[in-house]
């Protein structure tokens, strides 16, 4: 199958890109081919609902291109799922929101969950963006922060994990976490390191969407359309 992934922040060399697929070839099927872009229009990183919007049309652009290009999925590469439901709308092709489908797999590990994010000012954010999912809130433990800007995460990486650890042991000792969801796609290929520290399951986001999508390819499933209709026919000016 032929995944498209969509990244929601511009300025990203060809050379991260590049490494962005081959990182998340490691998880997939050997007859999966993986695609990676990023927007040209928008912000650096996702770390507000204002950033969501001014990324969202160039989302949307894209996701619609990449079913034109025939390819099987697509992934909107940001926990929180920027756009999927107007992708939705506009594709007959799954669209994974990272956010959702790693909750999803969270869930089904252990009873209660924390997600660790990059910054303080996102925790409301994915506390809401949980509830706005349909997860039972009750199952969230806790959102805790590293303290780290998503423009930063991947520049010492070591470092970068050695606060998920630290973080994440908080959140099991204190807060009765028994899974842990990496809240930010900054964090990808991080969470085999955490768990061995934390002795929890630890879910990537980034890796659990690639999966995601591979498994509703081969059971040729896609979203409902009495769920996402398409958008009636009108005149829109952009």
């Amino acid at each position: 199958m032929r995944i498209k992934v969509v990244i929601p922040n511009m300025g990203m060399s060809s050379e991260i890109l590049r490494d962005r697929e081959r990182m998340l070839r490691q998880v997939a099927r050997p007859d999966t081919e993986i695609s990676v872009e990023c927007i040209v229009k928008g912000p650096v990183s996702i770390e507000s609902a204002y950033d969501e919007l001014l990324a969202s049309p160039e989302i949307i652009e894209r996701v619609v291109a990449a079913e034109r290009e025939g390819y099987d999925a697509t992934i909107v590469y940001c926990l929180s799922d920027p756009a999927v439901d107007a992708c939705r709308e506009m594709v007959s092709i799954p669209v994974i929101g990272p956010g959702r489908a790693s909750m999803l797999v969270a869930s089904a590990l252990g009873f209660k969950l924390s997600i660790i994010v990059p910054l303080e000012d996102s925790i409301s954010r994915q506390e809401e963006h949980v509830r706005g999912m349909g997860i039972d809130p009750t199952r969230l433990a806790s959102v805790r922060s590293v303290g780290i800007p998503v423009v930063d995460l991947r520049n010492d990486i070591p470092g970068t994990v050695k606060r998920l650890i630290e973080v994440g042991r908080l959140a099991v000792e204190r807060d009765g976490a028994q899974v842990l969801v990496l809240g930010c796609l900054g964090f990808a290929n991080m969470s085999r390191a955490v768990q061995e520290q934390v002795g929890v399951p630890v879910v990537d986001p980034a890796f659990a969407a690639v999966n995601f999508a591979e498994m509703l390819h081969m059971q040729g499933l896609s979203h409902s359309r009495r769920a996402y209709p398409r958008p009636p026919e009108k005149e829109r000016c952009l």
